[in-house]
């Protein structure tokens, strides 16, 4: 009895593992560039998209039909697809027609966490943030950060 006491004590005084929540969700095999291979990056792309709602609710698009439909008619911004989308195919076709529109594209690792920094209850899969001038210093550093994971992992 007393050794299961002290394996017991032992536990629960033993340095908690730090919680890797990317980790435990599920990740489509076609998302790269990925906002949790820099540090603290997918906090800065939630953070922005923050700010785009607050300034203005038209600042950012969200969906899959009227993320498609802005960017065939030609809408600039960033392109911020959720990790987690299942099935996939819905959203697969976004990596192509950014790259043939010249739109800077980034993975994050929840939808739900993309439809919360939206100010919506329900997930979002797909969010194309709109540049403004209101926040442009920190657009144009997300804009940099993944031009840099695209450079890194085109060159290892």
């Amino acid at each position: 009895m007393s050794d299961d006491k002290q394996k017991n004590n032992e536990q629960e005084n033993a340095p908690a593992e730090e919680y890797d929540y990317d980790r435990e969700l599920y990740r489509c095999p076609i998302s790269w560039p990925f906002t949790s291979d820099k540090p603290k990056m997918t906090k800065k792309v939630y953070s922005l998209i923050r700010k785009a709602v607050k300034e203005n609710k038209k600042g950012i698009i969200k969906g899959i039909k009227d993320v498609t439909k802005s960017i065939r008619k030609g809408q600039k911004g960033i392109l911020v697809l959720g990790a987690d989308a299942s099935p996939y195919d819905v959203i697969s076709h976004f990596p192509v027609m950014a790259e043939e529109a010249k739109i800077p594209y980034v993975w994050v690792p929840s939808r739900q966490d993309l439809g919360v920094s939206t100010q919506c209850k329900r997930a979002t899969s797909v969010v194309l943030l709109k540049p403004n001038e209101e926040f442009k210093a920190s657009y144009d550093k997300i804009v940099l950060a993944i031009e840099d994971l695209l450079t890194n992992e085109e060159a290892s």
